[in-house]
């Protein structure tokens, strides 16, 4: 027999129910107010632990925007007129969620106005970390313990802790014990390497001939030397077999009768995701290309580049438009709904006008891939591992996305911003069927296509990117993403087209 739960149990989704344990709170006593504790806290600070720095001179509700700075994000455009105090938290929460933020560590803390220490512990508590209030001051500290303890009830008490009712822990420790369990990390060059910085031997290739694939390897030949023309042909070869295995997991689609735009769009994918998007340099996706083009041509499919399209750096132009410095500069952004629809455009090199379609449902929780059915039967459905639990019904699903085939791979140094919106919209009791992207004034309104691309154009502008794809007017990059099913913006975008070639020679 099936049972109906209770009206106060009814949930749209598990996934959407918070679960936020209470954490300690320390409370460091530095009564002497130790200069030496300034230059301990600033060796502190990593991406797995901030310092939070209160302005001596704000309001009561501009802490967050001091939380925020100390998140990493402008302090120039913290204040954001599109940005209410109650969204700032949720912003702050969802950003240091996403990095695993461990510790927060609040200097001077003896300054915070009541009612800070309280919200601080929430923060913490909602993004399970520990928090560290640092009290340089002989005044005693028992009023903002008790407050924090009693989770605001001994406000009303006169300031005395109740005697019964939900609590959490609160410790007062010495400087001692705080340097004991916060050790000074090790010394900068026992730290491994940032993996944005590290440096990749395949990026390290000379200059290469422009000329077109068939007469490549022959330029290639006469201009380089020969050590290092071997390991150029190497990773040529090397190349040319792989794009035969994508030929022959895909050859059904190059059969007669087939829709020339099915294996456009997973070669699409296939450049993006694996081979030239994912490129070192400009220089690795030119012999990438040139061996794609060979091996390509031996199957019957013809794939020209218009290289004089892009410029005097046109292979630059070949590898992701998403690189590691936009990351950094959109980690700076404080809407988190901004530098995630910002990342998916770039990425895939398409205007967001499907963007609204997606579902919370259709990203992973670590950020790292998006699922997408990209099928007519709505059977077939690539999904996250922890949906498959939840029922399927058919208004839920994501109408067909031409950008992408199924699992779409999102760069490594991205992930922790998509992850990041993932976590505002829990914040925002949005479940897996809900959208990714809503409006960001309120929540239960979906984005608009128009609204996202406004979006995408306004952070483009301030991290100082121009998307060719968005431009207006009679540009001639105007029509990538736009139009009822877009294919092959990723391979557009670069001036990359396919022809499918006959017996004859002629394209079908």
């Amino acid at each position: 027999m099936t049972e109906t739960l209770p009206a106060a149990e009814e949930t749209e989704d598990p996934a959407a129910l918070p679960v936020v344990p209470r954490r300690t709170v320390r409370v460091v006593i530095d009564a002497a107010d130790d200069p030496g504790l300034n230059r301990r806290l600033a060796a502190l600070e990593a991406a797995s632990r901030i310092v939070v720095r209160p302005n001596p001179v704000r309001s009561t509700t501009d802490l967050v925007w001091d939380v925020l700075a100390a998140a990493g994000k402008n302090p120039a455009a913290v204040h954001s007129p599109r940005l209410s105090v109650a969204d700032a938290w949720k912003a702050v929460a969802a950003w240091l969620s996403a990095a695993h933020v461990t510790d927060v560590i609040v200097e001077r803390a003896h300054r915070l106005l009541p009612g800070e220490g309280l919200e601080l512990a929430k923060l913490a508590d909602r993004i399970d970390a520990d928090l560290w209030l640092i009290w340089s001051s002989p005044a005693d500290p028992t009023r903002t313990c008790n407050s924090i303890e009693s989770l605001g009830r001994s406000r009303r008490n006169g300031g005395r802790l109740p005697h019964s009712g939900p609590h959490r822990d609160v410790r007062v420790i010495g400087i001692s014990i705080f340097h004991d369990l916060l050790p000074l990390p090790a010394p900068a060059h026992h730290q491994p390497l940032n993996p944005d910085e590290h440096a990749d031997t395949d990026a390290d290739w000379p200059a290469l001939p422009t000329i077109d694939f068939p007469l490549f390897l022959a330029a290639c030949r006469r201009h380089l030397a020969g050590d290092t023309f071997d390991q150029l042909n190497i990773t040529y070869r090397a190349e040319a077999q792989r794009t035969d295995e994508f030929v022959r997991r895909h050859h059904h689609e190059l059969t007669p009768g087939r829709t020339p735009g099915e294996f456009q769009r997973q070669l699409n994918a296939y450049l993006r995701d694996e081979r030239l998007g994912t490129a070192a340099s400009g220089r690795l996706a030119l012999i990438r290309l040139r061996a794609i083009q060979a091996a390509l041509l031996t199957r019957g499919v013809l794939l020209r580049w218009q290289s004089a399209a892009l410029g005097p750096a046109a292979p630059d132009r070949l590898t992701t438009w998403l690189t590691p410095g936009i990351c950094r500069a959109l980690r700076a952004t404080v809407s988190t709904h901004a530098a995630a629809v910002t990342v998916l455009s770039l990425h895939l090199t398409a205007a967001p006008d499907r963007f609204a379609h997606l579902l919370c449902r259709n990203v992973d929780e670590a950020g790292r891939y998006l699922y997408l059915p990209t099928f007519a039967d709505h059977a077939v459905y690539l999904r996250a591992d922890w949906a498959h639990q939840l029922d399927r019904r058919d208004e839920d699903e994501c109408p067909s996305y031409a950008h992408t085939t199924g699992k779409t791979t999102l760069p490594p140094y991205a992930a922790d911003i998509i992850a990041a919106h993932l976590a505002h919209r829990r914040a925002d009791g949005a479940g897996t069927r809900r959208r990714f992207f809503a409006d960001p004034k309120n929540p239960e309104l979906e984005a608009t296509d128009r609204a996202l691309t406004e979006v995408v154009l306004r952070t483009c502008r301030r991290i100082g990117v121009d998307p060719l794809w968005l431009h207006r007017g009679s540009c001639q990059g105007t029509q990538l993403g736009a139009g009822p099913a877009p294919l092959t913006d990723w391979m557009a975008a670069r001036r990359l087209d396919v022809d499918i070639l006959s017996d004859q020679g002629a394209a079908l």
